[in-house]
């Protein structure tokens, strides 16, 4: 992107794309204005200036990292950063999606003080409800759809799992047709209007097609509606650690440990061959870095339990599941990031209707 030179907020940087997308754009392929959120804690600015060429435009922060093109040539990318909410930071490009692999996604992927934000599945259908009754003539031309029991009834074999991806011009219609039928609900949408196209998807990325006040209306209008619920969530899993303290009993000193367990709860109970084909899918997926060791397993009711290692950041924590829930109790380097992106992986490949809380906390000597 070519932001000029300035002082702005996030308005009014939002506001110079509107107004001149042809000159900011210019030279990018396909035209297009990529958002993506991030959770954040104290120090995210100072992590980003230690691995990136950053300059700052006001409340606006540009930083430039390096990637390699399909031709193996040497790049910069350009993105920029701002202030939505406090603890939750905003990031838009122009750049190309491996641009986005190579430079931005590293920000987060090390970080113990940044974290993509998820949007949790209920959220999402609310996200959908509002765009389709702000506009009647809006069509959905795909979409990516998981069933989530309490979300949606299902007439057709109701215990099945099922994920159904569509592309069609009728996709706002087959959305509501599978959803009666095999009771699922959207994860990822494309909305096509005389005036917007528009993406969105649960990992808190928003594509914008079309660059217009319009675009950016509905950008800004659906992430009002979930930022309370992904901020109550950054505080849980802030809540969520394992840490020592000091204590003096009499002319003693003596270290304890201070255990704040969480727990997720399943929407629908869940079988070994689900927790199996998590650990699969956590393992293959190239935006995870999650490991399984430890693993002991039951089949029947479900009695399931591994020590997790986030091979990014190095953090550790077990789980241990039944049917219904999963505790994660933090061992080591416990970070939000770590537990935000595991959280993330279950709604999108285990449970979308999955809910993360506080468990409980317990001492030991």
């Amino acid at each position: 992107m070519h932001i000029p030179e300035g002082e702005y907020n996030l308005k009014d940087f939002c506001r110079v794309i509107i107004d001149s997308p042809e000159s900011v754009l210019s030279g990018y392929h396909g035209q297009r204005v990529k958002s993506f959120l991030y959770l954040s804690d104290d120090g995210w600015r100072e992590y980003l200036d230690e691995h990136y060429e950053t300059e700052d435009l006001g409340e606006i922060t540009k930083f430039v990292g390096e990637y390699r093109n399909r031709k193996g040539a040497e790049q910069p990318a350009k993105f920029y950063v701002g202030e939505y909410k406090d603890d939750l930071q905003m990031v838009v490009t122009a750049e190309t999606e491996e641009a986005i692999r190579q430079a931005l996604r590293p920000v987060s992927e090390h970080s113990d003080c940044l974290s993509p934000m998820p949007i949790m599945t209920e959220d999402f259908q609310t996200m959908n409800e509002i765009v389709l009754s702000s506009y009647e003539d809006m069509r959905i031309s795909e979409f990516k759809s998981k069933r989530v029991p309490s979300l949606a009834d299902a007439r057709t074999r109701p215990d099945v799992d099922r994920e159904i991806e569509y592309k069609g011009i009728d996709g706002r219609d087959r959305l509501d047709e599978f959803r009666n039928e095999y009771g699922v609900v959207p994860t990822r949408i494309q909305y096509e209007h005389e005036n917007v196209s528009i993406r969105i998807d649960t990992s808190g990325k928003f594509t914008l097609e079309t660059v217009n006040q319009e675009s950016f209306n509905i950008l800004f209008e659906l992430l009002n509606e979930v930022v309370v619920n992904v901020l109550e969530l950054l505080d849980v899993a802030n809540q969520i650690k394992f840490e020592k303290r000091e204590v003096e009993p009499g002319n003693l000193k003596l270290q304890v440990a201070e255990v704040s367990s969480g727990e997720i709860d399943f929407d629908q109970p869940v079988t070994l061959m689900q927790a199996e084909s998590f650990i699969r899918g956590t393992k293959n997926s190239q935006d995870l870095n999650f490991s399984f060791t430890d693993v002991t397993k039951q089949a029947g009711s479900l009695d399931f339990s591994a020590q997790v290692t986030d091979e990014n950041r190095g953090s550790l924590f077990n789980v241990s599941a039944t049917e219904n829930s999963m505790r994660i109790i933090p061992k080591h380097n416990c970070s939000f990031p770590s537990l935000i992106e595991f959280y993330l992986a279950v709604i999108q490949m285990l449970d979308g209707g999955a809910r993360m809380k506080l468990y409980e906390s317990q001492t030991a000597a």
